[in-house]
């Protein structure tokens, strides 16, 4: 499967380990093109402020906000928790709690309803 497939699925479950990793790729992708894409646009239209340059990251931004939903939802279903739960993330305050929680709370062990355990095939 490929790291695309990887990040852009809410199918299965996902340990702590390969949410941190694949949340840390998504951020450093996500930002190193919106970077690149948007300075190139800058430089080709003189003016960081171009609906072009507001485009583009706007874009990204929403890839990148739609990549990071669907890991919430696979990292919930780890824990056994229903999918809409990721919604609690957009509550200022209570969503930066939120997200050190799935960053820190173990999965449940064994099978849950969303599937088998992501650790039984790495012992």
């Amino acid at each position: 499967m490929s790291i695309f497939n990887e990040i852009f699925t809410t199918k299965g479950l996902l340990n702590r380990l390969r949410y941190f990793k694949y949340m840390i790729l998504l951020a450093l992708v996500s930002g190193i093109s919106t970077f690149v894409m948007s300075s190139m646009l800058t430089f080709f239209t003189g003016n960081h402020e171009s609906p072009a340059v507001m485009l583009v990251t706007l874009m990204w931004a929403l890839i990148a906000g739609a990549g990071n939903v669907m890991l919430m939802i696979r990292r919930l279903h780890d824990l056994g928790k229903n999918s809409m739960f990721w919604l609690v993330a957009l509550i200022p305050v209570i969503g930066l709690i939120f997200s050190i929680y799935l960053f820190c709370a173990p999965g449940t062990k064994g099978w849950n309803e969303y599937g088998a355990d992501p650790l039984a095939d790495e012992y």
